[in-house]
């Protein structure tokens, strides 16, 4: 049985003891009362004695035979019924009415209870004035150039391959060009029998400006000379021209390496048919790529764009190289946005003397870049998303709730930037709840910002005191 029935319990056995008690008071009354008529009677009779004869006296009646003829009445009358019927209305009611109190007090507690949500809040950090941006990027040679074939003709020797490092003037490959050396061999033809025509032009011309002086030959005829020997000298040049051409043709039948770096790529063998120019379907012979600098290429989105400024350092990593970070330096960018990406194009240059980064590589760039206005960072979770914006919830000194509409930043992860909206004297709630509205009451059961004691160092101070006071 619990305290709270036990106690009903002995309030009913109480009641029923006082109604019990008031029904003996009244008896106690009517036996007093009839007590002092009877004393009253022989005082009467004893005066009237001396008036009038004398009557005998009945026989003495007993008390408790007097009590049971009332008693009889009483327990046989309807108000002893009626008596009895509300006594046990009145405990039925009573019964009934102590639980009912007893669970409208908890209710009430309960509803107070529930109408203040208990809640946890942290405040909002300062973010650190200096950002780090990651972005992915591509690794290029810092000279890199894909060499064609200034001739059509055939493979005939090659001497470079993928991967060997060449010096500039290196020959790499030979073009066996049939037709560049038969043009070579006319035009040579040509320049010769016009340099043979220009020196007997020269001869006639010398001869007839001796005649001259003796008046042998006429100026008309002289003047013919010098211009034979004027068409054969253009000839020459002329037949010089050409045979130049072809010959600078031949040469190109040599494949030299423009500048120093590494053979990246390799698409002739020997007999391989190449082709003039860098048309499309032409494949290049060659390509070289200088490794010492390397060239990163970086899509800054358009809202970061701002920040990035000439001459500021940058970290290159890759994940191939775990614990490497090469250091670069922002060199240019394209000053303009891509419409498609909405990126700039960004370019960081990095040493690699070692040849660790290598052309194509896929690589992350880490900005280090200065923050333009104050910024907090909060927990992902106190993020409310409502149709109208974003929300972070705060709770002020009355522990009311308020919501505040902020500006979301950069997502790091377990926590976000929020740029404008906070102050880093509000305190958040941390996960809260879709029922709370804007001047809703609150509980904080905890708050987060303010620091939590060392238990070890609790500990260990009072293993101190213990020892001590032992």
């Amino acid at each position: 049985m619990s305290s709270k029935e036990f106690d009903v319990g002995s309030k009913i056995k109480d009641t029923k003891r006082g109604i019990l008690e008031k029904l003996s008071r009244i008896v106690d009354k009517k036996r007093k009362g009839s007590g002092k008529s009877q004393e009253e009677g022989p005082t009467q009779n004893k005066e009237q004695d001396n008036l009038s004869p004398t009557i005998p006296e009945p026989p003495p009646i007993k008390k408790r035979e007097r009590l049971e003829p009332i008693l009889k009445k009483i327990k046989s009358g309807p108000a002893f019924i009626a008596l009895a019927l509300g006594a046990i209305l009145l405990a039925l009611f009573i019964i009934g009415l102590i639980p009912r109190l007893h669970n409208q007090g908890i209710l009430k507690k309960y509803v107070a209870i529930a109408n203040e949500i208990p809640v946890s809040v942290i405040s909002p950090k300062l973010a650190p004035p200096i950002t780090d941006l990651r972005l992915p990027g591509t690794a290029r040679g810092y000279f890199e150039t894909p060499i064609w074939a200034r001739v059509n003709g055939y493979i005939k020797n090659w001497w470079v391959d993928i991967g060997d490092e060449v010096k500039e003037g290196q020959l790499m490959a030979v073009i066996d060009a049939p037709d560049i050396d038969r043009q070579v061999l006319e035009m040579e033809g040509v320049l010769k029998s016009a340099e043979a025509n220009l020196e007997i032009a020269r001869i006639s011309l010398d001869r007839w400006k001796e005649l001259i002086k003796t008046r042998a030959v006429s100026q008309q005829q002289l003047d013919e000379r010098q211009a034979a020997y004027d068409a054969a000298l253009a000839r020459v040049n002329a037949s010089r021209g050409q045979y130049e051409h072809w010959k600078e043709l031949q040469n190109f039948e040599k494949i030299y390496a423009p500048f120093s770096g590494v053979v990246t790529a390799r698409n002739i063998d020997i007999g391989t048919l190449v082709s003039l120019g860098s048309d499309k379907g032409v494949r290049e012979l060659y390509r070289i790529s200088v490794t010492d600098v390397m060239r990163v290429y970086v899509a800054v989105p358009q809202n970061y764009a701002p920040q990035i400024q000439l001459g500021a350092w940058a970290d290159v990593t890759a994940s191939e190289l775990p614990g490497k970070i090469f250091k670069g330096l922002v060199v240019r960018t394209s000053k303009a946005v891509d419409p498609l990406s909405r990126t700039l194009l960004t370019e960081v240059d990095v040493g690699n003397p070692n040849g660790e980064i290598i052309v194509n590589m896929y690589v992350d760039v880490t900005f280090h870049l200065p923050r333009t206005q104050e910024t907090y960072l909060v927990p992902v979770n106190t993020i409310v998303v409502r149709a109208d914006g974003n929300y972070v919830l705060s709770v002020d000194e009355h522990q009311t709730v308020h919501y505040n509409k902020v500006e979301l930043g950069k997502d790091l992860g377990q926590f976000i930037e929020i740029p404008s909206g906070l102050s880093k004297d509000q305190k958040i709630i941390l996960n809260p709840p879709e029922i709370l509205e804007e001047g809703d009451k609150v509980v904080v059961v905890d708050d987060l910002s303010k620091p939590k004691p060392d238990k070890i160092k609790e500990k260990k101070l009072l293993q101190k005191g213990k020892l001590a006071h032992e």
